[in-house]
């Protein structure tokens, strides 16, 4: 058992990544029904306590992928949880996906963010998560933009096609990539497991939800065994115990009617979330994204990103 009284499985070689997406979701639908984010929520911090509450609890640490209207509007709460000993890393401005911007507006919203998450943590930040996976085969171009503005790594990519995001054909295994402009870039692809006759993203988000804990562990057993990381991810709004709400944020009962529904899919499964990763960590041994990243570049063994389509 872990200092938490937790039974932990005997140890392996293989750490797993732990990654959570911290976005406030109430902001992003501001951003939706009202034209601007609006300051960070009084619940998500709340939410957040509950996440670092667990890792604490597990002594676990995590990479958190941050929006900067999150660095934004409370700078202090990013000092606190580097100061904990996790991983800062970019997850954009506003998630805005990939596909509705150009590398130009990508590259100047890459280094506003990253500074100002550098600024607030006091550390300097490597990795980059796109809002929605948003890296597919139409904006690979974003990998050496991320290259140029001063990014080791990233995780973005779905290696199964869905309907809005995914890269099918691409490696699951976590690599380092020589990029067209001759830069290198480790690539973190989130994890899939074969369900339903198919591969699917069985690594957070609707999939936590969706699936049972013991058929998650099983996913997770079996990337381990094959000697993968496996890859995860949660949102501080799955760690909350009220019930998420949406609808004071729109005008009109168009956007009413949508913010309900938002509203009513959001809170679907939600409070299998924290259990599910509970169990998880007390399983196996999970670690930040950037450790992942640099124990693929101390192997030094690349691939041209050109060839794995």
């Amino acid at each position: 058992m872990n200092s938490a009284g937790i039974q932990v499985d005997a140890p392996t070689a293989v750490e797993h990544g732990l990654s959570f997406d911290v976005e406030d979701y109430r902001q992003i639908l501001s951003a939706r029904f009202r034209g601007e984010p609006g300051p960070v929520a009084e619940g998500f911090e709340r939410n957040m306590e509950a996440v670092l509450g667990l890792l604490a609890e597990t002594g676990t640490k995590a990479t958190f992928f941050v929006t900067g209207t999150v660095v934004g509007g409370r700078p202090d709460l990013v000092r606190r949880w580097a100061d904990a000993g996790h991983e800062i890393a970019s997850h954009g401005q506003a998630h805005v996906p990939l596909w509705l911007m150009t590398p130009q507006t990508l590259k100047a919203e890459l280094v506003r963010v990253k500074a100002a998450l550098e600024d607030a943590s006091g550390r300097a930040v490597g990795g980059f998560r796109a809002p929605i996976f948003s890296i597919r085969w139409d904006t690979m171009w974003a990998l050496d933009v991320l290259r140029e503005a001063g990014f080791t790594y990233d995780s973005s990519i779905v290696p199964v096609r869905m309907r809005r995001y995914g890269v099918a054909g691409f490696a699951p295994a976590p690599a380092l990539y020589l990029l067209p402009s001759g830069g290198e870039l480790v690539e973190i692809p989130l994890s899939i497991a074969r369900a339903f006759g198919r591969q699917v993203p069985m690594a957070g988000g609707g999939y936590f939800r969706l699936f049972s804990r013991r058929r998650i562990e099983r996913a997770v057993a079996e990337s381990q065994a094959a000697g993968v990381p496996f890859v995860v991810y949660a949102h501080p709004d799955e760690f909350g115990k009220e019930r998420f709400r949406a609808a004071d944020l729109a005008t009109g009962w168009r956007d009413r009617l949508a913010a309900l529904a938002i509203a009513v899919k959001s809170n679907i499964g939600r409070r299998k979330v924290p259990a599910t990763v509970r169990s998880l960590l007390g399983r196996f041994r999970f670690t930040t994204l950037e450790r992942l990243a640099n124990r693929v570049r101390e192997r030094g063994t690349k691939s041209v990103l050109g060839t794995i389509r």
